[in-house]
């Protein structure tokens, strides 16, 4: 793990970048890679980052937004907190009324697809820039490419989602659609009947998601790369480029890039740019599994309970709940991960949880469920990096890229018009 450097008073750089997750780390080796000063700035708190505490998944088939069509059938379940894949906090939905206005309208088939074909280039391209980078940063042996499953209890739950694998089949994302038995046959260690599982064998993932990024800290310290450990108190343009205010004293840079997850928002909103956006809370714990059950050898979404299964090592898997609804800071509510625990105990063989507590992150999630990517429309020296939703860890190295082609003044290796800025912006205030 990187250290906090000495402060200096009135430190300066090339570039300084708010946020220490895999968007931000990766942004800023990119950047070091072409010789810029960099000063990476980042509160510290590994545990805290929502790439620490994901599932780990890098799947090409990560294009549909959580705004689906298939939403509205769900709806009531919804609003009754009875689904296990989301729970609100019905105190804390006036606070993103624009989002859930502008989340409700992006639930459309049309727009689906729309998005579909924006994620497309960013998925493609991001397990072989994991595998360029894992290279850099002394970690290819976290990324395995065995795929992963979506597994459906019934047969009416596998039908409901026609239209997700005809998307997916239109794009050219490689799929296999497996019965009960053969998904047993695939995973010896599942206990629980399915009816039936679509298995993506193009999928990528990472076993140990907080190390990866803790090397990727490394790296960046490695190159020259300057890490400050404190949180952004705030952010504004200066003659010469841009201020930072941190606790010890600003940061002085000619450019600014803004990836601070669910966090940017706030901080963007001081200079005008008011984002319809939200905090997509989720929780993890880890289990053994039994020592007498096979091994699990690749995550495995269970859409009857909402929740995900991800191997982490050989004898110990993590249990992923769904969404909350929530401030970024508020108390936290087990409720879902202590269900998709019970729900994973009729799963797999585990034993008992191996942490004293369950982690809880939040995702940064824009309505379209597209990231932000793009120069700030007034602010030509600062650059937006965030909105990743739930494939921040899965694409952060190939933004990182992007960044960095922004910075330097190179065309960006991807069309970013989907991602603009302006298309959040622009949309009537509420």
């Amino acid at each position: 793990m990187s250290e906090q450097r000495t402060r200096t008073a009135g430190d300066r750089c090339d570039v300084a970048i708010i946020g220490g997750g895999m968007v931000g780390l990766a942004s800023a080796i990119a950047l070091r890679e072409r010789g810029l000063d960099v000063v990476l700035l980042d509160p510290g708190e590994a545990r805290a980052r929502t790439s620490f505490g994901n599932a780990g998944v890098i799947s090409r088939g990560s294009i549909l937004p959580m705004a689906g069509p298939a939403l509205w059938g769900k709806l009531p379940a919804y609003l009754r907190n009875a689904d296990r894949a989301l729970r609100l906090r019905y105190t804390h939905l006036p606070r993103v009324l624009p989002w859930t206005v502008h989340f409700l309208a992006a639930a459309r088939t049309s727009a689906w697809r729309r998005a579909a074909g924006a994620l497309l280039p960013l998925t493609s391209a991001a397990y072989a820039e994991h595998e360029r980078l894992a290279a850099r940063a002394g970690t290819t042996h976290l990324l395995k490419r065995t795929g992963w499953i979506k597994a459906y209890r019934t047969d009416e739950a596998f039908a409901a989602a026609a239209l997700e694998r005809a998307i997916l089949a239109e794009h050219g994302v490689a799929m296999d659609l497996l019965d009960g038995p053969g998904l047993r046959d695939l995973e010896p260690a599942l206990v629980r009947p399915f009816a039936r599982a679509m298995l993506l064998p193009e999928t990528g993932s990472v076993g140990d998601p907080g190390a990866l990024v803790e090397a990727c800290a490394a790296l960046f310290a490695g190159l020259g790369g300057r890490t400050i450990r404190a949180a952004t108190r705030g952010l504004a343009p200066e003659a010469e480029g841009w201020r930072i205010d941190v606790e010890g004293g600003p940061v002085f840079a000619r450019q600014a890039v803004l990836a601070a997850g669910a966090a940017s928002a706030d901080i963007a909103r001081p200079l005008g740019y008011r984002f319809a956006f939200a905090a997509e809370r989720g929780y993890h714990r880890h289990y053994a599994l039994h020592p007498d059950s096979p091994p699990l050898t690749r995550p495995i979404l269970d859409t009857g309970a909402g929740s995900i299964l991800a191997p982490m090592g050989e004898a110990r898997v993590r249990v992923l709940s769904g969404v909350e609804l929530d401030t970024r800071d508020a108390p936290p509510d087990h409720t879902q991960i202590e269900a998709a625990a019970r729900e994973a105990m009729g799963t797999l063989r585990l034993g008992g949880p191996l942490d004293n507590q369950p982690w809880l992150g939040a995702r940064p999630s824009t309505p379209d469920g597209l990231p932000v990517i793009g120069r700030a429309p007034r602010h030509p020296g600062l650059i937006f990096a965030f909105g990743h939703g739930h494939i921040g860890l899965s694409t952060g190295p190939v933004t990182g890229q992007i960044v960095a082609d922004l910075a330097t003044g190179r065309p960006p290796r991807l069309p970013l018009e989907p991602f603009a800025p302006e298309r959040l912006l622009r949309w009537p205030r509420l």
